[in-house]
């Protein structure tokens, strides 16, 4: 399974992107995450044509815990989805036509992130999701 993430804007700080590069390097080989950077929501919704499954990250979405959400990572790949398109709004949230297309909705935090640090977290969490699956010891519940 291929993860793509469509993010309003673009990793401006190296120390957000080198921290979202650590955790894509070690995804390497189990887990392909590919990141696009869109201009606005309109080059988003255009990009969203086709795709086979779309998750809105919201703060008002259902926020599942790290072994929940590995195993929503497991059902995703058992079921032979070949794209799983996460979306990923700029400061004003995600508009309302990629709301609408999106099969489900993710809250990373109730807190509201600005979009480095919600893609550093959602990388960290397909780590973490993937380290789960292969039964490696970086989640310590």
């Amino acid at each position: 399974m291929k993860v793509e993430i469509l993010m309003i804007g673009r990793i401006s700080e190296k120390p957000y992107k080198a921290l979202i590069d650590q955790y894509l390097e070690r995804l390497r080989g189990r887990l392909s995450v590919d990141i696009t950077p869109c201009r606005d929501d309109n080059e988003m919704e255009k990009r969203l044509d086709n795709r086979e499954w779309i998750v809105a990250l919201d703060e008002h979405g259902k926020e599942p815990d790290s072994a929940a959400f590995s195993n929503w990572i497991n059902e995703r790949i058992k079921s032979g989805i070949s794209r799983v398109t996460f979306c990923l709004g700029g400061a004003t949230g995600l508009p309302n036509p990629v709301r609408k297309v999106a099969r489900e909705t993710f809250a990373l935090s109730k807190l509201t992130l600005n979009h480095q640090l919600a893609l550093l977290t959602l990388a960290e969490q397909l780590y973490r999701g993937v380290s789960i699956l292969f039964g490696e010891p970086y989640h310590k519940a």
